[in-house]
């Protein structure tokens, strides 16, 4: 089975700008659902340097049709200059559960 639907995840500085855009996606009708995962530790190169930071991810319910609007909400609202936007194929799943997206994201 192949879906319509995708799995956007995106990491924020910390948790209140990260439910702020949770919050934005899900009013604009961008995402039927957006998990907050606070206090993710994070190692990464930047600048040339190894840097550490306490970050919170979201995890992004969306269908392919709202993803481009996603990528530019995420852009427009983030702190970061390059954020994080990695999409994950949704393959199969609960039909009950997609079809509440559907309704949700129409």
């Amino acid at each position: 089975m192949n879906t319509q639907f995708k799995l956007i995840f995106t990491t924020c500085k910390d948790e209140p700008e990260a439910r702020a855009l949770a919050r934005a996606l899900v009013e604009k009708k961008l995402a039927a659902c957006v998990n907050v995962l606070p206090n993710i530790g994070s190692i990464y190169m930047w600048e040339g340097e190894i840097a550490e930071a306490t970050e919170t991810k979201l995890l992004i319910k969306t269908k392919l049709d709202k993803m481009n609007d996603v990528f530019l909400t995420i852009k427009e609202l983030h702190s970061y200059e390059v954020p994080e936007i990695q999409v994950v194929e949704v393959s199969t799943g609960n039909l009950a559960y997609f079809n509440w997206m559907d309704e949700v994201l129409n």
